[in-house]
């Protein structure tokens, strides 16, 4: 009886940090509140938006890097995978952003967006200014979490 008293004594003060451990693993993360949830993108992160070019439907891949610059893609889903437009530019200011969209390896618009939150929704509207003197209306919208 005086040994089982004494492995049972042992066994409590050993297993304690893995039983803590156990326990811990049960317990979940805390979470963010929900403002810090939408407005948080972590930079190189790559985020996809629909909207539209024009009166085509279009679909943005755009990567936020930590010193402002934005880099990425869109095409048109009519159009296939075959033809996508790269584009390059950088966060100005906060709720700005300009890109440089290029066919292949040759300029082909400046655009210009302002960025708009409202009901869970994060919007860029603006013009892109084509290198042809067109001037086309721009619309891209993500969810916010």
């Amino acid at each position: 009886m005086h040994n089982y008293n004494i492995m049972k004594k042992y066994l409590s003060i050993t297993a304690l940090p893995f039983f803590a451990l156990i326990l811990s693993s049960c317990v979940p993360p805390a979470t963010q509140p929900e403002a810090t949830q939408n407005t948080y993108i972590p930079m190189g992160t790559s985020q996809t938006y629909v909207g539209t070019v024009g009166s085509r439907s279009a679909i943005f891949i755009l990567t936020w890097q930590p010193d402002g610059n934005v880099t990425g893609q869109y095409n048109h889903p009519d159009d296939g995978p075959s033809v996508v437009y790269q584009l390059r530019g950088s966060n100005t200011s906060e709720g700005q952003l300009v890109l440089t969209e290029y066919t292949g390896s040759s300029q082909s618009a400046i655009i210009t967006l302002k960025k708009s939150i409202s009901q869970g929704l994060i919007s860029w509207n603006g013009k892109m200014h084509n290198t042809d003197g067109r001037v086309i209306p721009v619309s891209l919208t993500r969810r916010s979490y």
